[in-house]
């Protein structure tokens, strides 16, 4: 829990949306986990050859679990309306993502 300056303990208000409009909508599904963002630094997946260890992606699995769940059980959880995701069609990975790197996420989905 957050503290003021004077020290004491800040419980949460409770809130609770106003309306529907105070909502957010989270598309969610747990295949989303199973997704290897890699290791190397930061986004680049590469070993430069001098870290000790290499850092995981910024949003590696560990860190989503996280998020999840703030926004299941954090304080703007009566904000969230959460809806069943899917799995993104090509033309839509292909908005983010290059056909090579598209290949290769089809062929670690086989192993």
């Amino acid at each position: 829990m957050a503290t003021s300056s004077g020290g004491s303990i800040i419980s949460p208000p409770d809130l609770q949306p106003a309306s529907k409009d105070d909502r957010v909508d989270v598309f969610w599904h747990e295949d989303m986990l199973k997704h290897d963002t890699g290791r190397g630094v930061f986004d680049t997946g590469m070993d430069p050859g001098f870290l000790d260890v290499l850092e995981n992606h910024p949003e590696n699995s560990d860190r989503v679990k996280n998020m999840v769940s703030i926004l299941k059980r954090g304080p703007i959880a009566p904000f969230v309306s959460w809806y069943q995701g899917r799995a993104a069609l090509i033309s839509e990975l292909l908005s983010f993502h290059t056909q090579d790197c598209n290949n290769k996420f089809a062929a670690e989905r086989k192993l």
